[in-house]
């Protein structure tokens, strides 16, 4: 009787982590992190190590990589809305082995039609996030 008990505590124990696997896997936000494109040997040693995420308005940079950094920054675009941008900038440079936090800036339209975008106007599921610049410091 015993053992049957634990075999059964065992099968409960998988279908309930299955289960919040599967409800993980579809809550939360979608954006696409775009991979670095570029193929200048310097830009790519620099963003060596270097990563980023994105939640609710904010990226977080870690420099886990070789190199203090100048200035870094991120861009945001949309899935659905080619004329949504978004920069996180980080210009106060990010040493090694920091980690640091900005916000992003939305705007949309084009020309004078530009104007700021109110977080919670942003669909930020379909944002797709890319380094834009970075740079090395100077010691």
């Amino acid at each position: 009787m015993r053992y049957l008990f634990v075999s059964s505590y065992k099968i409960m124990k998988k279908i309930i982590f299955v289960s919040m696997l599967a409800a993980c896997g579809f809550s939360g936000y979608a954006q696409t992190y775009q991979p670095i494109t570029s193929k200048n040997k310097t830009y790519l040693e620099t963003l060596k190590g270097v990563s980023y995420t994105y939640k609710q308005g904010v990226v977080t940079l870690k420099n886990n990589g070789k190199y203090a950094l100048g200035t870094v920054s991120v861009t945001a675009s949309s899935k659905v809305d080619s004329t949504l941008f978004g920069i996180a900038l980080f210009d106060d440079g990010v040493n090694k082995g920091e980690t640091v936090k900005a916000d992003v800036y939305f705007t949309n339209g084009l020309g004078k039609n530009e104007h700021e975008v109110p977080l919670k106007q942003v669909d930020q599921k379909n944002l797709v996030l890319s380094f834009d610049k970075a740079t090395r410091a100077v010691k």
